[in-house]
């Protein structure tokens, strides 16, 4: 040990350098999926297909080839292949719709995490 405490081998980090990976600015960080999932209007029977784009702790942005409105709350369920793996199911609620130009023809929408 040195004469100050550390270690020969150990380097000092200045805190003030290491950045912060929980967001990118205000938003949350969001990680890119492209995986399929399930959703449905809150109190509806039918599931619907759609893709994931990407996910963050607040929310998910997702495709379909079915419209929805902003403010509908749905339920999203997230299936693996496996059959003794659980699904997982999240309320959510759609604030924004992005309507895509051809050749792309499906619709896409950000949807917040209910708590």
């Amino acid at each position: 040990m040195s004469k100050d405490g550390y270690e020969k081998d150990m380097v000092k980090i200045d805190p003030i350098t290491v950045a912060e990976p929980q967001s990118v600015g205000t938003r949350a960080l969001r990680h890119e999926l492209h995986i399929p999932l399930r959703y449905r209007l809150e109190g509806q029977q039918n599931w619907l297909p759609g893709e994931a784009i990407n996910m963050s702790e607040t929310g998910l942005l997702f495709s379909s080839d079915h419209l929805l409105e902003v403010n509908d709350r749905v339920q999203i369920t997230f299936q693996n292949s496996e059959p003794e793996m659980k699904s997982s199911m999240r309320v959510a609620r759609v604030v924004r719709r992005i309507l895509s130009n051809w050749p792309e023809t499906r619709v896409k929408f950000a949807a917040r995490f209910c708590s």
